[in-house]
């Protein structure tokens, strides 16, 4: 069973969007926009980069120049005058040295244990298997 309206959106779903909005203008682009923004500005399920509109329509000022800007910051840097000391560093010691307590070296003895003597032969002629069951 197929519904009416079904058979009318399926003519809407071969759109390339694309070739839509590559025919807008720059106007009718911020128009959309806007009216984007109106719907759901705070929809977790866009990604924040949609979330927000964008704000850049400040033209570009020039083709990006790394070592110029290096250069340009090095040298402001050389000419700013840094501002004096309140205390005019004389390299002067003040204070105790700091000599960490020495903690005491735990040794550990080795207890002697006595078994009887009955024991110790059983254990001496014993068979690894025989240990390994006893463990």
């Amino acid at each position: 069973m197929s519904l009416p309206f079904q058979k009318e959106l399926e003519k809407y779903k071969n759109i390339n969007e694309d070739e839509i909005l590559s025919k807008l203008s720059e106007d009718e682009l911020k128009q959309l926009e806007h009216v984007l923004d109106d719907l759901d500005p705070e929809n977790a399920l866009l990604p924040a980069g949609f979330r927000q509109k964008d704000q850049t329509t400040k033209p570009a000022t020039g083709p990006f120049d790394r070592e110029r800007l290096l250069l340009y910051l090095e040298k402001q840097a050389l000419e700013h005058k840094d501002r004096e000391d309140f205390v005019p560093f004389t390299g002067e010691k003040k204070g105790k040295i700091f000599i960490p307590k020495e903690k005491p070296i735990e040794t550990r003895t080795e207890e002697k244990v006595t078994l009887d003597p009955e024991l110790e032969e059983a254990l001496a002629s014993a068979s690894d298997t025989e240990l390994y069951d006893l463990a």
